[in-house]
């Protein structure tokens, strides 16, 4: 089974980086996964390693950028959960 990687987008790459600042640095490129449809998403944890919530940086990222989400701090507390 062939595994699909690609380099991640500058908005996936700022949603990561939120979700580093937030939940810690163990939330590496190394851990996204691409679904069939070529979206990168990570399961996220926290920084002693417990699952917290799985999130399509794709998804996340598009629709920041579209004003769906209007700005970083709705990112962080409705869709990501930080305070």
């Amino acid at each position: 089974m062939v595994i699909h990687r690609r380099s991640l987008t500058s908005g996936e790459m700022k949603i990561l980086g939120i979700i580093q600042n937030g939940y810690g640095s163990n939330n590496t490129t190394d851990r996204v996964f691409f679904t069939p449809k070529d979206e990168a998403a990570i399961a996220v944890e926290d920084s002693a390693g417990n699952a917290q919530l799985m999130v399509n940086l794709t998804n996340l990222a598009a629709w920041r950028a579209d004003g769906t989400i209007l700005t970083d701090d709705v990112l962080r507390k409705d869709w990501l959960r930080l305070a």
